[in-house]
């Protein structure tokens, strides 16, 4: 990504050019941690999240405790699905059941143990 790049995707928020190099080199580890073009969301979210950091926007401890709880409520999630799926067993085709949850079928056979 070049300085022009940055400076396109910041629009009319205002940064310093010791900013503007910064958020081009992450945005450059970002592009070549995840080159897939079907992860441009996944880039975009990585840079907004550096862009807070290098911008004084928000400290590590506010970006960590925000992943640490959506991880806990991924968690939370996931266990109340394998519940559902434990005793929605037998009440239809695996197949099904990973249709109506959103999951894959190998989901299903893991959740239940199988």
């Amino acid at each position: 990504m070049t300085a022009y790049d940055i400076d396109a995707w910041l629009g009319d928020t205002e940064a310093t050019d010791e900013q503007r190099e910064a958020l081009v080199r992450a945005a450059d580890r970002i592009a070549a941690r995840w080159p897939d073009p079907d992860l441009a969301d996944t880039r975009e979210q990585a840079l907004t999240g550096a862009a807070q950091i290098i911008l004084g926007d928000a400290a590590l401890d506010e970006i960590g405790s925000a992943y640490v709880a959506a991880r806990a409520v991924e968690q939370e999630a996931h266990a109340a699905l394998t519940g559902a799926l434990i005793a929605s067993e037998g009440t239809a085709s695996e197949y099904d059941l990973a249709e109506r949850a959103g999951v894959s079928r190998v989901s299903v056979r893991k959740a239940l143990g199988k």
